[in-house]
């Protein structure tokens, strides 16, 4: 860590980046540079007030509908973890961003391989696929993915696994758990709030799923993700998913990861065990058709 309080995703500025992206406006880094102290200073405080270290939070920032300049801009500034939800929109940046990022004697047809990590981007930059995958996107997505945090169905797990085991690589997953359900102490699952549409597997059935991704060839099983349901506060949806969180540790150590918490809800989630915060209007701004 180079300084107090810098949450893990952040890093020094890597050696032999460029100060600002090709066609990168200098104005917009300062933007991005004041928007993300903000976030790491609201990081910080949420981390204190709940009696953990902000150095054991993960920043990702959710690029989605921002061009690949803002990327590389806040690459510059020391980020290094990145969220994308449509495969259609983020094959090509993640290829515009590898091609922006790429010294020289690099070779330009880089940002279509997969690189060290086995995904697009390059050793220091960690990709995230965090929007709902649909089998026949599964390809497209490892082609720059490192972590897809949507696995909801047994059907998307032998369809990841193998074509993980095909390009002789590792891919983190985490299961989206459906936070508009929860088990009675009957074992009943009822719902909590009308459907939502967010997504996500029943807590009836995760044990089932993380067995499955357990044993499944190049997959790697890190923990879970939720994202709050409408018409609910935050706090007792992501308290639920704590107690899942908990509950799924017990039969899979290594699953440690609580991805949950964004822009307007970043404090509640920390509260309640939230490891990595998915961070997008925050750090952007506004972005036309992005609630």
């Amino acid at each position: 860590m180079a300084r107090a309080g810098r949450v893990i995703g952040r890093a020094d500025p890597p050696a032999g980046t460029r100060p600002i992206a090709a066609g990168g406006d200098p104005a917009r880094r300062a933007e991005l540079a004041r928007r993300l102290t903000v976030i790491e200073e609201r990081i910080a405080v949420a981390a204190r007030a709940a009696g953990r270290d902000p150095a054991g939070l993960t920043l990702i920032a959710v690029s989605k509908t921002c061009p690949a300049d803002d990327v590389v801009m806040l690459h510059t500034l020391g980020v290094c973890q990145f969220a994308e939800n449509r495969e259609q929109e983020a094959g090509p940046k993640v290829s515009m961003v590898t091609r922006l990022l790429a010294t020289p004697g690099d070779d330009p047809s880089a940002g279509d391989a997969a690189g060290p990590g086995g995904a697009a981007g390059g050793p220091d930059l960690t990709w995230h696929f965090i929007g709902q995958l649909q089998r026949n996107k599964a390809r497209s997505v490892l082609r720059w993915a490192d972590w897809v945090h949507s696995v909801d169905r047994s059907s998307l797990v032998g369809v990841l696994s193998r074509l993980a085991v095909e390009r002789g690589r590792s891919l983190s997953i985490c299961l989206q758990v459906s936070l508009d359900s929860q088990s009675d102490s009957g074992g009943r699952v009822r719902p909590v709030v009308a459907d939502s549409g967010r997504g996500g597997s029943d807590v009836a059935e995760l044990a089932a799923l993380a067995d499955l991704v357990e044993e499944a060839p190049g997959l790697t099983l890190r923990g879970v993700m939720a994202v709050a349901p409408r018409g609910e506060p935050a706090r007792p949806a992501f308290a639920r998913l704590r107690a899942v969180a908990e509950r799924l540790v017990m039969d899979h150590p290594q699953a440690t990861v609580i991805s949950a918490g964004m822009s307007g809800d970043l404090e509640v989630a920390v509260a309640e065990g939230a490891t990595h915060l998915r961070i997008g209007t925050a750090l952007f701004g506004e972005r036309p058709g992005v609630p």
